[in-house]
């Protein structure tokens, strides 16, 4: 999926503060193929399929999003087992399942797996937490984690003096985040390359910019839906 300025430029505001939810995505419908007249019928009505050829199919299939469980053991994976929670501990996801569409079999026995306004302004303000601290986490001097944000660049580095470390620490994160593997040399990487470095250029701080960048891949479309 392409990545589209407007997007990127949405998530940068988002992560600096701004409270703007993104707008919902909407995947097209799979066209509906017409079947050729006399389809599974030989010309004497037999059923013999010999001699027709086969229909074709569907360029695309419909993206599915994941349900609430899947997105929050997703999040914790990809951060090495950071989630979303309260001050108590209390998983948040868990809390608002029900809002975010989960069943509770009284009212509702099936999922309610749509992209919604309030399914991304949840899902955004998740990304700001756990970004935040997994940030806070890998710049702390005494953290045994293995790096995330900081696999191949370091807490200062930027564009201008380390652009080779930028490059492969995105094409890392991609690969963490969304399972895409980016050539380093691809314009996919563009975008995203976009972002850090104007969260660098509006902030100053590569570690606020590379908290940015790990909002962007926690509220793309990639993260959440397959």
């Amino acid at each position: 999926m392409r990545i589209s300025t407007v997007f990127l430029l949405t998530v940068a505001l988002l992560a600096l503060g701004a409270c703007a939810a993104p707008e919902p995505v909407v995947e097209p419908a799979a066209p509906t193929v017409p079947a050729p007249q006399g389809a599974g019928l030989d010309h004497q009505g037999d059923g013999d399929l010999s001699g027709h050829a086969p229909l074709p199919e569907a360029p695309w299939a419909s993206r599915r999003r994941m349900t609430v469980d899947q997105l929050n053991a997703s999040i914790r994976a990809v951060t090495g087992g950071i989630g979303w929670e309260d001050g108590n501990g209390n998983d948040l996801f868990e809390e608002l399942s029900g809002t975010l569409g989960k069943p509770d079999f009284i009212d509702s026995t099936m999922e309610d797996l749509t992209v919604s306004l309030l399914f991304q302004k949840f899902l955004g303000d998740a990304a700001r937490d756990v970004c935040t601290q997994l940030s806070d986490r890998e710049i702390d001097p005494g953290s045994t984690a293995d790096p995330v944000l900081f696999l191949h660049a370091g807490l200062e580095d930027t564009v201008e003096t380390n652009p080779a470390g930028i490059d492969q620490n995105l094409q890392a994160l991609l690969l963490r985040f969304h399972g895409q593997s980016v050539p380093l040399d691809s314009e996919r990487l563009n975008p995203w390359r976009w972002l850090f470095t104007s969260s660098v250029h509006v902030t100053g701080d590569p570690v606020v910019a590379w908290r940015a960048v790990c909002v962007g891949l926690l509220t793309h479309p990639d993260f959440y839906s397959y």
